[in-house]
């Protein structure tokens, strides 16, 4: 059967999509010449008739199409979804990940050929988390693949109001499901519906595995905390004191239940993280010897980018009036807008206005559970810099 018989068109202008020619999953609604007006699975075409492949098609999202595959017969939903997911199973395999016990990510959108689709593990607990209205159509064959094959774990789907929002859709509320897992020594327990996306953030793994290495004998302040890994982390591996400062109530009395669960003494505050840097108080809570400053996402999208490095440079200038000579400071941004380079130069620029040297010893990123094309860059979207105070 000739590619696309029987199936919805996409017509796009080839000048538009050399992103999508060169490997990347999006085509935005600049790049659309003709294309149904109900959402769902279409063959999409340049207006000269070359084939780009298959992907999902809604008129209503800012991204209005995500390519799923580029070969010139689509299997079916079925056999596409169930190639795929065995295909970032054994990845993680590969690269060392398990199911027992600890947390990781099985599968990372567009990272595993699977756009709209995040699937996290925790313990015996499988999170799904959707994002598009295509993938929210193939939630029970998804969710079918995982009770078969893992039977004994515990499967949670959720789609999020603001991903069902962009993508003109019902939510999907995840259930009241009791998660229970184990990271860098520190156990962890919290009810899905309480919190955020899938629960726990697994992209900041490797970073809390560097405040755990360097966090021994060491006083912390942990800000924008949520559930206080990164605090919790460092009292796993000897810091000597840790504060947690939030917004968020629930987040904090989940992180108190955690120290509790632990047998460590974490200390929280609930307010704006800005407000609190900028009052007296901190002042003499401090000076810190490891400060983690991971703020929410500041810079959506690339319109932001001016006004989140305002709120950047506030924070980094807060941070380091805090820092004695070899404290230690991990910033991060779950931006792609704003890179490494872009906390780099900030650093540079605050440093000199406090006539104080940073040295970088640590540049991350996400780890290998979250990977992404290379030639979708927006895949990734975390960057920290951890830096040194010089003596």
């Amino acid at each position: 059967m000739p590619p696309g018989v029987g199936m919805l068109s996409l017509i796009v202008r080839r000048r538009k999509v050399a992103g999508v020619l060169a490997g990347e999953p999006w085509i935005y609604p600049n790049a659309v010449i003709e294309g149904p007006t109900e959402a769902g699975l279409v063959q999409i075409a340049t207006e000269q008739g070359q084939h780009l492949g298959y992907g999902d098609w809604n008129p209503e999202a800012k991204i209005p199409a995500r390519l799923l595959s580029r070969e010139d017969v689509w299997p079916g939903d079925e056999i596409f979804l169930e190639q795929h997911l065995i295909k970032a199973i054994e990845r993680r395999l590969r690269l060392g990940y398990h199911f027992q016990g600890s947390g990781m990510r099985v599968v990372n959108g567009e990272g595993d050929g699977l756009p709209g689709l995040v699937i996290d593990a925790f313990g015996t607990t499988l999170v799904i988390d959707i994002y598009t209205s295509g993938m929210r159509q193939r939630l029970p064959l998804i969710e079918a693949f995982f009770k078969q094959r893992l039977p004994d774990m515990q499967v949670v789907s959720r789609m999020g109001a603001d991903a069902a929002k962009r993508e003109s859709v019902e939510s999907i509320p995840p259930a009241d499901h009791r998660v229970c897992f184990s990271e860098q020594a520190v156990r962890y327990e919290f009810t899905l519906g309480d919190s955020q996306k899938t629960g726990f953030y697994l992209d900041q793994r490797d970073n809390r595995r560097l405040v755990a290495l360097w966090g021994r004998g060491r006083k912390v302040l942990d800000l924008f905390s949520y559930h206080g890994s990164f605090a919790l982390s460092a009292l796993a591996n000897g810091a000597t004191s840790a504060l947690a400062v939030d917004s968020s109530p629930k987040a904090l009395e989940c992180a108190a239940q955690h120290a509790v669960l632990n047998g460590m003494q974490l200390d929280t505050v609930c307010a704006d993280v800005f407000d609190f840097l900028a009052g007296d108080e901190i002042s003499e809570m401090g000076p810190f010897n490891l400060i983690i400053c991971d703020p929410p996402k500041l810079a959506p999208s690339k319109a932001d980018y001016r006004k989140a490095m305002k709120a950047y440079r506030f924070l980094v200038d807060r941070c380091l009036r805090l820092m004695d000579p070899g404290a230690l400071l991990l910033i991060a941004s779950c931006s792609h807008a704003i890179g490494n380079e872009d906390l780099r130069q900030l650093l540079q620029q605050q440093g000199r206005k406090h006539n104080m040297e940073l040295d970088v010893v640590a540049a991350t990123s996400h780890p290998a559970d979250h990977p992404w094309p290379v030639a979708f860059t927006a895949g990734r979207y975390l960057s920290a810099l951890m830096v040194e105070r010089r003596l």
